[in-house]
């Protein structure tokens, strides 16, 4: 599940890793964005959603929110009877894992940020680390309105990621699954130099270590893998953005919880 599509993201690098594997996506676009909502409000709002997925028998709930993660993570772990993943964990280890200097740089939403999660994480990972973390919450409404690669999205990422401009950072975590769609305007401006971290892609490794070590794949001889996707919003506004992110025909049905 996801606050709007950046959530495909992850399931682009599930798909990747778990190509046998059957998928069914949430989007919340009627209560976009998340980043902006008190922990508890997102706690609720995912929580629905999570009962939705128990509903249709999933194996496995993966949190592909950052700010779903940091809101309610634990406390899904602890009522579900399902395995629960979020994309925080995963992103903070791969940021330690890539960085020479232990200089990290975090942009996220705002409730991400306010959460403190990666800051702690990562400098658990490594306590000599420093960690210098930005809210962007106008990324994600970029992203939803389909701006990526025109000449306003590169001027607003210039803007707010001056932010780094006199930092020592040599990696920076997307900290928002729609970031890694800005990737190139990212790009341009922190140079070559930094290292990008894209959390999607440890996160579904971590999803495939999971049903390793539980032997829980799929049978691929069982029936033919299946996509579905469901947004709270307008089936016809995720489909066009979704269609680009995932770069197939994308149909998406209304969810009404």
């Amino acid at each position: 599940m996801d606050s709007g599509v950046g959530g495909l993201t992850v399931l682009k690098q599930l798909v990747k890793v778990l190509p046998n594997e059957s998928y069914l996506f949430v989007g919340d676009q009627a209560n976009l964005p998340y980043g902006q909502k008190s922990s508890n409000q997102v706690k609720r709002l995912t929580k629905r959603i999570a009962d939705y997925m128990l509903e249709q028998h999933v194996k496995m709930f993966v949190i592909a929110c950052n700010t779903s993660t940091a809101a309610s993570l634990t406390y899904l772990q602890q009522v579900l009877p399902i395995p629960v993943i979020g994309v925080i964990a995963p992103g903070s280890e791969s940021a330690v894992k890539v960085s020479a200097t232990g200089q990290i740089g975090v942009i996220a939403t705002n409730g991400t940020v306010r959460s403190k999660d990666y800051q702690r994480l990562i400098n658990e990972l490594n306590p000599d680390s420093q960690v210098y973390a930005l809210g962007c919450p106008e990324f994600v409404t970029m992203v939803e309105q389909g701006l990526a690669g025109t000449q306003a999205a590169q001027v607003a990422v210039n803007n707010r990621l001056a932010y780094f401009s006199d930092l020592p950072i040599d990696t920076l975590v997307m900290g928002c699954t729609h970031f890694p769609v800005l990737s190139q305007e990212i790009r341009n401006v922190v140079g070559e130099g930094v290292n990008l971290v894209d959390p999607g892609i440890a996160t579904a490794q971590k999803v495939a270590d999971y049903l390793a070590k539980h032997h829980q794949f799929r049978d691929p001889n069982h029936s033919k893998p299946t996509n579905q996707f469901y947004t709270t919003g307008k089936p016809a506004s995720f489909a066009v953005i979704a269609d680009k992110l995932l770069g197939t025909r994308v149909s998406a049905d209304h969810l009404d919880i």
